[in-house]
C-alpha cells in the first residue's frame, strides 16, 4: 500500500508543507512525516478526513487500482513460471516476495502450493509446507478454480507418497474427489470460449486456436484414461484400442511443418506421446503378441529423448539424468522389463559430466 507516497503527492500538489498539513488536521508535523516515510499509517478514523480534505475517493487515496494489482500479480506468476521446473529455490522466493506485497492473493498462494506439490521428493519439510498451505487455501478460497486446482494437487501429493513411501492414501484421494464439483467444460462460459465464438479477426482466431489446443489435449488424455481403466480391469484388448486412439489424436493435430518439441501444440505433450506408446507395447506383451513390441519401445524412446534436441535446456546434463530416471521408472512400472531389459545406453552418453 503506497498511502504515504500518495499523501506526499497530494500534499505537494496543493503546495502544502508537512507543518501546514499537520496544522490543518490538528496533528503533529512529525506524524505527517512518519506517514510519508512509511514508518506509520494514519489512524483509521483519519482516513475519511484525508479523503475529504484532498477531495479524492478512498480508492484514489490508497492508490488502489484492481487492474494494476491483477497485472502485477500476473507478472509475478509469469516470472515464477520461468523457474518452476528448474530452480525450486528461485521460484519459491519469487512467490514468497510476491506474497509480501499481496498477502491476500489466493492466486499466488495457489501457485506456491503447486510448487510444493511438485517437489515433495525434497523431503518432509516441503511436504509439511504443502499440506499446511493447501489446507489454508481450501479453507479460505472463494475461487472455484483455485480450490479445484489445489485439491487436484493435494491428490498429486498423496499419489507421490504412495509411490515414494509405499503409503496407502486411496481413501484420502477418494474423499477429496467427492468434494469437487461435477463440472463439464461447456458449462463454464469463459473468455477463451466466447472469444472463439464471437470475436472476429486475429483476436478471435487466436482464442479459437487456443481453444482447439486445449480441447485436443483434453481429448487425448481422456482416451488414455479410458485405456488405463480397462487396463486396471485386465481388459488389455480394449485398453490397447483406447491407447491407440490417444496416440492417433496426438499425431493427428501435431504441426506437420515443425520438428521435435515445437511440433506439439502444447509443450510437454511428447511425454504423454511416448508413455502412451509404451502402454500399447505393454498391452501387446500382456496379450502375448510379441511382434512389433521392439519397434514401439524404440519409437517411444526416440520421441521422449530426441524431442529435446529442438529446444534449449536449462542444464542439459541434469535434465537428461532426470529424464532417464523417469523413463526407467515408467518402463519398470509397466513391467516391460519382464519382456526385455531397458537399454538407454545411447542416451546415457549425453549426460554432461
Amino acid at each position: 500500500m503506497n498511502l504515504g507516497n500518495k499523501i506526499r503527492e497530494l500534499r505537494r500538489a496543493r503546495n502544502l508543507t508537512q507543518e501546514q498539513l499537520a496544522a490543518t488536521l490538528n496533528i503533529s508535523a512529525q506524524a505527517v512525516s512518519k506517514w510519508e516515510m512509511g514508518a506509520s499509517y494514519p489512524d483509521m478514523t483519519m482516513i475519511p478526513t484525508l479523503a475529504v480534505f484532498f477531495k479524492v475517493s478512498l480508492d484514489e487515496l490508497f492508490d488502489f487500482d484492481v487492474r494494476n494489482i491483477d497485472k502485477e500479480i500476473e507478472d509475478i506468476r509469469l516470472e515464477y513460471n520461468k523457474y518452476f521446473w528448474n530452480n525450486f529455490e528461485k521460484a519459491e522466493q519469487i512467490l514468497l516476495d510476491g506474497l509480501k506485497l499481496y498477502p491476500a492473493s489466493i492466486q499466488l498462494k495457489t501457485e506456491l502450493f503447486e510448487l510444493y506439490a511438485y517437489n515433495v521428493d525434497r523431503g518432509d519439510e516441503v511436504i509439511n509446507k504443502a499440506f499446511e498451505l493447501g489446507s489454508h487455501i481450501i479453507s479460505i478460497s472463494q475461487d472455484v478454480f483455485c480450490t479445484c486446482r489445489t485439491k487436484a494437487n493435494m491428490i498429486h501429493i498423496y499419489r507421490c507418497l504412495e509411490i515414494e513411501k509405499g503409503e496407502d492414501h486411496y481413501e484420502d484421494i477418494k474423499k477429496i474427489i467427492e468434494t469437487l464439483p461435477y463440472m463439464y467444460p461447456y458449462m463454464i462460459q469463459d473468455r477463451m470460449r466466447l472469444s472463439a465464438s464471437y470475436i472476429k479477426g486475429e483476436e478471435g482466431m487466436k482464442e479459437a486456436k487456443a481453444l482447439k489446443d486445449i480441447e485436443w489435449q483434453e481429448f487425448f488424455i481422456a482416451c488414455a484414461q479410458v485405456g488405463h481403466r480397462y487396463f486396471d480391469m485386465g481388459d488389455y484388448e480394449n485398453a490397447m484400442i483406447h491407447f491407440r486412439e490417444s496416440v492417433d489424436v496426438i499425431e493427428r493435430f501435431m504441426y506437420p511443418d515443425k520438428q521435435g518439441y515445437d511440433a506439439y501444440p502444447i509443450g510437454g505433450t511428447h511425454a504423454n506421446h511416448a508413455m502412451t506408446i509404451l502402454d500399447i507395447a505393454t498391452c501387446m506383451f500382456r496379450l502375448g503378441r510379441i511382434e512389433g513390441i521392439d519397434e514401439l519401445i524404440e519409437r517411444s524412446k526416440h520421441i521422449y529423448f530426441d524431442t529435446y534436441n529442438h529446444i534449449e535446456l536449462r542444464d542439459y546434463g541434469k535434465t537428461m539424468t532426470e529424464m532417464l530416471k523417469y523413463y526407467k521408472e515408467q518402463y519398470d512400472k509397466k513391467k516391460l522389463n519382464e519382456y526385455k531389459p531397458l537399454d538407454l545406453s545411447a542416451f546415457e552418453k549425453r549426460i554432461i559430466k
